[in-house]
């Protein structure tokens, strides 16, 4: 007999907190994304509500143990230190967008990939570097950015290590996954972690080194056929002067920061472009999404700025394009299952929705 001491025989009563606009979890959780994007203007509504669902969702452990109804101030603070990212290839990058917007991104990827190259060659290749570089660019050879590591995300995991064996060359061990097209003979940038040192450091690995190592091509390829990705391990010796010191010490940050803007431009792009070939659905709210993401990334790549602000604003970038993408293959707006890999691939490349959730948060704290 059901009693009314009995709670669990008991109807359930619906419980409607007392919940003020903007201080429940999810709008917490989404404040260090949507406070980075807010630099830029307010975004539209379905996107703060999706970075909203997406932030809750992300939230690990940690994450949640941490979340306090008293969250920490998150207005974005000004630049403060900054240093200048001076390159030429702003205008070649801008003519593959504008070719990526009628044709694609399958038959652009690569010259836009050429365009990132050259940025990082003027960036941080010795003027010795930089010229050999090119010519062997020129010459139609191939470039691998090996940054993925087989070790797993986090650095102290890396199984790419660099040894100095006493005054002579450094031993590269290396096992690195998902490298775009590297199973081809290339130039290599092969992101590793030095003994003691709290960040990767990177090395430069000429053709001939490169032969060296084991390349095998992994999983099906994307965009059409025209962008494959492969795993590289083996060990080789390389010379203490191709290490990449021009950059400092965070040269792997700058440069992402300044690429993937573009990158993100590119995205927003391909989905119009998709829509335009009807393998694409886009409601009203998605347009307005990809519109405010588009023209906030076009804002961001005029800045040639490296600094803290930048870095986080980047990120929040990413995330946002990745939130939009993915929520396009789950709501099935994205007609062919090759285009659906396609997004979701890319919502995970250069900056996962997890690990730039992570980074702005963990920013705040620290601040």
């Amino acid at each position: 007999m059901m009693t009314d001491l009995d709670p669990f025989s008991a109807p359930a009563r619906r419980i409607v907190p007392d919940i003020a606009p903007g201080t429940d979890l999810p709008s917490l959780a989404a404040r260090p994304v949507l406070a980075r994007l807010a630099r830029f203007g307010a975004p539209p509504a379905a996107l703060t509500q999706a970075l909203r669902e997406a932030c809750a969702r992300l939230m690990d452990s940690d994450m949640i143990i941490r979340q306090s109804p008293h969250a920490a101030d998150t207005r974005a603070p000004d630049d403060g230190a900054s240093t200048p990212l001076r390159h030429d290839e702003s205008a070649l990058a801008e003519e593959v967008l504008a070719r990526i917007a009628h044709e694609g991104l399958a038959p652009n990827f690569r010259p836009l990939m050429r365009t990132f190259i050259r940025m990082m060659f003027a960036l941080f290749f010795t003027p010795q570097q930089y010229a050999r570089a090119c010519r062997e660019l020129d010459a139609g050879m191939q470039f691998a950015f090996l940054m993925s590591d087989g070790g797993g995300p986090t650095l102290s995991c890396w199984r790419t290590v660099a040894r100095r064996e006493s005054e002579g060359p450094v031993r590269l061990s290396v096992d690195k996954v998902w490298g775009i097209e590297a199973h081809r003979d290339a130039i290599a940038v092969v992101a590793a972690r030095l003994q003691g040192a709290m960040i990767p450091t990177a090395y430069l690995v000429w053709p001939e080194i490169y032969r060296e190592l084991q390349r095998t091509p992994c999983g099906d390829p994307f965009l059409g056929g025209t962008l494959q990705l492969a795993n590289v391990r083996g060990e080789i010796l390389v010379s203490t002067e191709d290490r990449l010191r021009m950059g400092g010490p965070i040269v792997f940050n700058k440069h992402l920061t300044l690429v993937r803007p573009f990158f993100v431009r590119a995205l927003m792009a391909h989905l119009d472009w998709l829509a335009q070939q009807h393998r694409l659905r886009l409601d009203a709210g998605e347009q307005a999404s990809a519109a405010y993401i588009a023209e906030a990334a076009r804002e961001q790549t005029r800045a040639r700025i490296y600094s803290f602000d930048a870095v986080q604003r980047v990120m929040a970038l990413k995330f946002a394009a990745n939130e939009l993408l993915s929520g396009l293959v789950r709501r099935g707006a994205v007609r062919d299952f090759a285009d659906q890999r396609d997004l979701l691939a890319f919502s995970k490349m250069e900056g996962s929705s997890y690990r730039c959730f992570h980074e702005l948060r963990a920013a705040i704290r620290s601040s």
